[in-house]
């Protein structure tokens, strides 16, 4: 009797967890969907350099170090759901502030500042799909979310282009209504930890409004050595954060080509771009990604990260294809191929973003989730300090074209990697 109870129990928090969380992927949807031709802006109408671009790339990437302290901000406060809400509204701040100056300089400045403040946030979404989800219907959940929020996500990229191409000064309206709908996403993240009883798990030692040097010295200091000692004590874990290195630096070498290569090389408007980052990339991703969700399940990740990074190294290549075969050759527009090009990018990216969320949970003790997904968003940021500018002096040293195919190389050896993982 006890245990139906029980059920009905986590039944309910589980029902109620999935309808905040559909609420919420529509305004992070819509959020970022506004936010996403940032880089685009910031090069063809700013007319910012390939450092800056480079730049800009560096800091939003850099800023998920800080994802580490999340937790510990977090978990040390009395209330969590307000810390969550405070740190929201003041990381979205510079998104409202974002229409006072028309500079490269400034638009760089609020949006980084914003992506640092934000990464403290990021690992308590998954304390909430650890607890306030089962196991067997987590993926399956978090999938059908997902989807919720790239539809959203495609429809407003989409228009976003067309409206760009009209008035790019539009983004100075735009960028602070994003930022309002961010704070509303993640209030809905705070009624999740409250449905949760997330509260219950919060370090002893907690924020009671004067703020001693020991304890601001925990907090400095714990997350690095939890990190250290996640690492030295969870083996599996370690080499599967090393191999998603690997990925993670394909990917974010090949990051500062990306708008540089769309505006410089391929002469693309803000529709046609918009087009394959939103309706293309997204329509993949939205067909997909409950197929990805049953094949990620809730087993070790690692076969199924190996033949997705695999599979990536055609994104670098089929844009080199562009270029001679389109721009070169003049033997397909350079639209229809990049299309291409997104859709078989949004296929894959369907599931790296569901491993991207998800996978850590495997390795992580039940307690510990956050801090484990908290050391998977850190790494990502440490290869963020320097990766983009590889990316950058490749393209200004040798050429764009050799940029692309440096990043194809790094998928290729995270793939074998991964897969030789998954073996033992």
């Amino acid at each position: 009797m006890e245990i139906n109870i029980l059920s009905r129990d986590v039944k309910a928090i589980e029902k109620k967890t999935f309808r905040l969380h559909l609420i919420s992927q529509v305004f992070t949807g819509m959020a970022f969907g506004i936010l996403m031709l940032q880089d685009v802006i910031l090069k063809k109408s700013l007319l910012a350099s390939d450092f800056q671009v480079t730049l800009l790339i560096f800091l939003t990437s850099s800023a998920f170090l800080f994802s580490i302290y999340g937790p510990e901000i977090i978990n040390r406060s009395n209330n969590q759901s307000r810390m969550i809400i405070s740190m929201a509204v003041f990381s979205r701040f510079f998104l409202i502030i974002i229409p006072l100056f028309e500079t490269p300089v400034f638009f760089i400045f609020c949006i980084a500042a914003m992506s640092y403040s934000d990464s403290l946030i990021k690992p308590a979404w998954n304390a909430v799909f650890k607890h306030n989800y089962t196991g067997e219907r987590r993926s399956s959940l978090y999938s059908y979310a997902s989807s919720l929020l790239t539809i959203t996500t495609l429809l407003v990229t989409t228009l976003l282009g067309y409206l760009l191409d009209i008035d790019f000064r539009l983004y100075k309206i735009l960028f602070p209504v994003a930022g309002l709908f961010d704070i509303i996403a993640y209030v809905n993240l705070a009624k999740m930890i409250n449905i949760g009883k997330l509260n219950e798990h919060n370090a002893s030692d907690k924020f009671t409004g004067n703020v001693s040097f020991a304890l601001f010295k925990d907090i400095l200091i714990l997350p690095v050595r939890n990190l250290i000692r996640i690492s030295r004590d969870n083996k599996p874990f370690y080499r599967f954060e090393l191999y998603f290195f690997l990925y993670g630096m394909a990917f974010m070498i090949a990051s500062p080509a990306v708008p540089i290569f769309m505006v410089q090389t391929l002469h693309l408007d803000y529709s046609s771009i918009s087009v394959a980052r939103g309706l293309v990339f997204y329509t993949a991703t939205i067909l997909f990604t409950p197929v990805m969700g049953r094949l990620h399940g809730t087993g070790n990740p690692t076969k199924f990260c190996g033949y997705l990074f695999l599979a990536l190294i055609l994104y670098p290549l089929m844009m080199l294809s562009i270029k001679y075969l389109a721009v070169d050759r003049n033997i397909f527009s350079p639209d229809s191929l990049l299309y291409i090009t997104f859709f078989f990018f949004g296929v894959f990216m369907s599931g790296i973003t569901i491993s991207w969320n998800l996978s850590s949970i495997y390795y992580a003790p039940a307690m510990e989730v956050a801090n484990y997904q908290a050391v998977h968003i850190t790494l990502t940021g440490v290869r963020g300090i320097f990766a983009p500018f590889i990316g950058y002096l490749i393209l200004k040293l040798v050429s764009i074209e050799a940029t692309f195919i440096v990043s194809s190389f790094f998928f290729l050896f995270a793939g074998v990697m991964m897969l030789r993982e998954s073996r033992k």
